[in-house]
């Protein structure tokens, strides 16, 4: 079976039960969903910073059971602290 990748623009949420939706975090404020992956959490703290604690917020928040986070360069300052609860591959 494969899995079909659905953009769920301007926070549409109704879909497919067999489809992944992908969000952005400004549209998933008050959703739940089973797995959260947030990527290239170092651009995000580069490029809003003034957003990013919230956008980090929701998005961590709205995980039931996975939370995956990478980042393309680093870790972001804000999150050093936190180091030792992240894992370097996806098997933790």
């Amino acid at each position: 079976m494969s899995l079909v990748a659905e953009a769920c623009l301007a926070g549409k949420t109704l879909g497919e039960n067999t489809d992944v939706r992908v969000f952005s975090a400004e549209h998933i404020k008050g959703l739940e969903f089973e797995a959260v992956f947030v990527t290239n959490i170092d651009k995000l703290a580069e490029a809003q910073p003034e957003l990013f604690d919230k956008y980090l917020y929701v998005g961590v928040t709205r995980a039931s059971t996975y939370l995956g986070v990478t980042c393309a360069q680093g870790l972001p300052t804000e999150l050093e602290r936190l180091r030792d609860q992240f894992g370097n591959n996806w098997n933790r």
